[in-house]
């Protein structure tokens, strides 16, 4: 991302999402950059990134927003299932298979 900040001229700042995709080495490769909330915002909130609420809060001037810089980490093990078809879903890697 600092490339692409770079590039455009512009400070960093607002909403962004990168999807990955790996190549046939195991490599990440860049396939999108969203700079708007995405379909699966609803699996960041279930694990307590609720970046709806933020935006409300901060757009309404909430005095009680934390307005400093925050960077949501997950653990490793979660899958995020897309709501295309169905509602959002979180799920440990190992419970994928059986779940469904």
């Amino acid at each position: 991302m600092n490339v692409l900040f770079q590039k455009a001229g512009a400070r960093k700042h607002g909403f962004f999402t990168l999807d990955y995709k790996e190549d046939s080495d195991g490599n990440p490769r860049i396939t999108e950059v969203n700079v708007r909330n995405v379909a699966f915002n609803g699996c960041f909130a279930q694990l307590g990134a609720n970046f709806s609420e933020d935006i409300v809060r901060l757009l309404s001037d909430d005095p009680s927003f934390d307005r400093d810089f925050k960077q949501y980490e997950f653990d490793d093990d979660y899958v995020f299932i897309r709501d295309v078809d169905v509602e959002p879903r979180v799920l440990r890697q190992a419970d994928l298979f059986s779940t469904f």
